[in-house]
């Protein structure tokens, strides 16, 4: 076996290596809450949220309609009682019961106008609550599935480095360092496979001479994009 055959050996395991740590990049990401998942829970807070606060605006104004109403009732229950017999009192008494009927009034308005937006806020809160059960339970399924293939990944990654190693014990250092300098120069394609007479890395015509050196084991190199040529 070539020095030149066991880099391109090498290169197969180092581009599987790769490929598979960019999915494995890929997996770990789609495990993070999505951008609709952040939404909707959002939504559902802000729904949370605003639901206490009408339900504590509305008990508000209904303890406030209830006391002026129980103020009016003693009003009256004073006015009709026969113990108040001063002209000015009885007509104090009377201007006050108007007054807080039409404070009653307007508090019976605010009372009805807090319900229909309480009642609103619970539907908002009901169907966004909804909403994020459904888009989470999806997205626990998704991440679950991409689990799994983040394990397996992982799994195949190290015994994937582990072939590396094994095959890098068998290649000649200095030729080692050029490969992996290369690797790095040419986009993780330092060897070149031959295709008729083509190089495969740059798409240009290799002379007949060169193939022929190469296919006699010697390290030859494309004339145009540098790479080791693999006339195999």
């Amino acid at each position: 076996m070539t020095q030149v055959h066991q880099l391109y050996k090498l290169q197969e395991t180092d581009t599987e290596i790769r490929e598979k740590t960019q999915r494995l990049r890929e997996v770990l990401a789609g495990q993070q809450p999505s951008a609709e998942l952040l939404a909707a829970r959002e939504r559902r807070d802000t729904a949370v949220t605003t639901l206490q606060e009408w339900q504590t605006r509305h008990k508000n104004l209904r303890l406030e309609m209830e006391s002026l109403r129980r103020e009016a009732k003693n009003a009256e229950t004073r006015l009709y009682s026969g113990k108040v017999t001063n002209p000015k009192e009885l007509a104090d008494l009377q201007h006050k019961i108007e007054s807080l009927g039409r404070r009653i009034e307007k508090a019976e308005e605010k009372v009805l106008e807090a319900m229909i937006m309480l009642e609103d806020a619970e539907t908002e809160e009901t169907a966004a609550a909804e909403s994020l059960a459904e888009i989470e339970a999806d997205w626990e399924a998704k991440a679950a599935l991409l689990k799994i293939e983040q394990n397996e990944l992982a799994l195949s990654i190290h015994k994937l480095n582990g072939v590396r190693q094994e095959q890098a014990k068998t290649i000649d250092s200095r030729d080692l360092k050029e490969y992996e300098a290369l690797m790095k120069k040419k986009n993780g394609k330092a060897i070149a496979r031959v295709r008729a007479d083509t190089c495969l890395g740059c798409r240009l015509t290799i002379s007949a001479n060169k193939i022929k050196e190469a296919r006699e084991g010697k390290k030859i190199y494309c004339g145009s994009c540098g790479r080791i040529l693999y006339p195999y």
